[in-house]
């Protein structure tokens, strides 16, 4: 979209693509909520009790957040400095089948098929991609970019769908929803906070900067986000292993550490690119964006705190300490608060995140060291199992 869109359009492109972060904000917290209740049931039947409780109620809030986005799409076209108000409510239709998708893919997660669920999420992701470039070529510009979204992610959610179809079936036993609420809120605070650190900047810098400064930053974000992206899997496939173990009562910090050490290995590979061939990089795509070449190298440091931020705070909810969620929350609203004071150019608010996901980070680290030893954090309503030993030892092939 970089070559096909001039800066102005691409800054608006990605500020919809920033606000569909955080309409996604439950999906993503049914993501994590999923994955652990799954990862930890203790056998099929379970199972299928979350997902048909769960499908039956998703359809009527998906429905309810649609046309609460469409009745605030002017307002927020207004902020947003975007003129068309159907691109707004054009990024609100995925919602209407995105949260029961993520629901499907969340528990291949939690299974760990993670075969199926990456075949499921690269279909999907790969039409978005396709379908995306054929209509701006076709001259819908935004509108065509944001139209292959939506059609990819009805497609992404039929495949998905099929793939768990056999716990699909309704189920007499009821699932610990008690204990499901009680730790999705923590949950849903965390992604908000983290949706929020890195989707708030483009948001006010769309607000307060001109359209093409807002595309310059836009391009930055998108490169710099190639760290945070090309991490993620390694944190997806962390969070259900932890689980699990210390559901067994098994060792799981290995995995962790093997996790923050690949995790810190790849971005700063990344760092070092963005360090000393910005231009080139850039080039790659567009010269027009030649300008934000400088300030690449600074955007990525920010990211490579967020992501490895990130990492700490997603073990710890794996492990059920959801008090951590209270120290992402607080980064993003500093940050939003700093943003909103201090920008005067795009390298200070790029400063002004770095110095909040710094500190952020140094938070995590105090509250890994100290945090169990002043009692803080191991509640949610979770009791952890540890007799899932056989139920574990019997499903090893279909893991596998």
């Amino acid at each position: 979209m970089v070559r096909l869109l001039a800066p102005p359009s691409y800054g608006e492109l990605v500020a919809l693509f920033s606000l569909i972060g955080f309409l996604g904000i439950l999906s993503s917290s049914l993501n994590l909520v999923v994955t652990k209740f799954v990862s930890a049931a203790k056998n099929n039947l379970e199972i299928s009790s979350i997902v048909s409780w769960l499908n039956s109620k998703i359809f009527i809030f998906s429905l309810a957040v649609f046309l609460l986005i469409t009745f605030l799409s002017p307002i927020i076209s207004s902020f947003l400095k975007i003129e068309n108000n159907l691109l707004i409510i054009l990024i609100a239709l995925p919602s209407l089948l995105g949260l029961a998708s993520l629901l499907y893919k969340s528990v291949l997660q939690g299974l760990l098929r993670f075969q199926q669920m990456i075949l499921s999420v690269f279909v999907e992701n790969g039409l978005k991609l396709i379908l995306g470039v054929i209509l701006v070529y076709a001259g819908f510009s935004v509108g065509g970019a944001v139209a292959g979204l939506v059609i990819a992610s009805f497609i992404g959610f039929f495949l998905s769908r099929f793939f768990i179809r056999n716990f699909l079936k309704a189920s007499e036993e009821k699932p610990n929803i008690k204990s499901m609420f009680l730790y999705s809120f923590p949950v849903t605070v965390q992604y908000l906070s983290i949706t929020s650190l890195f989707s708030s900047d483009i948001l006010l810098i769309k607000h307060f900067f001109s359209p093409h400064d807002a595309g310059i930053y836009a391009i930055i974000s998108t490169l710099g986000k190639i760290i945070l992206f090309g991490t993620g899997p390694i944190g997806a496939v962390m969070f259900p292993l932890v689980s699990q173990r210390q559901a067994r009562g098994d060792n799981y910090k290995r995995i962790f550490f093997l996790s923050f050490i690949l995790t810190f290995t790849l971005a700063v590979l990344i760092l070092l690119i963005y360090w000393f061939i910005p231009e080139q990089v850039i080039n790659l795509l567009n010269p027009s964006y030649l300008e934000a070449a400088p300030l690449l190298v600074w955007y990525g440091i920010f990211i490579t705190f967020f992501t490895l931020s990130s990492l700490f705070i997603s073990y710890y909810l794996s492990l059920n300490r959801v008090s951590v969620v209270i120290l992402p929350f607080i980064a993003a609203v500093a940050q939003i608060i700093g943003i909103w004071f201090f920008h005067r150019s795009l390298f200070e608010v790029i400063l002004v995140s770095s110095i909040v996901a710094g500190m952020l980070l140094v938070l995590l680290l105090i509250y890994s060291a100290y945090g169990s030893k002043l009692g803080v954090g191991d509640s949610a309503g979770i009791q952890t199992r540890k007799n899932n030993s056989q139920r574990f030892k019997e499903d090893e092939g279909s893991f596998r």
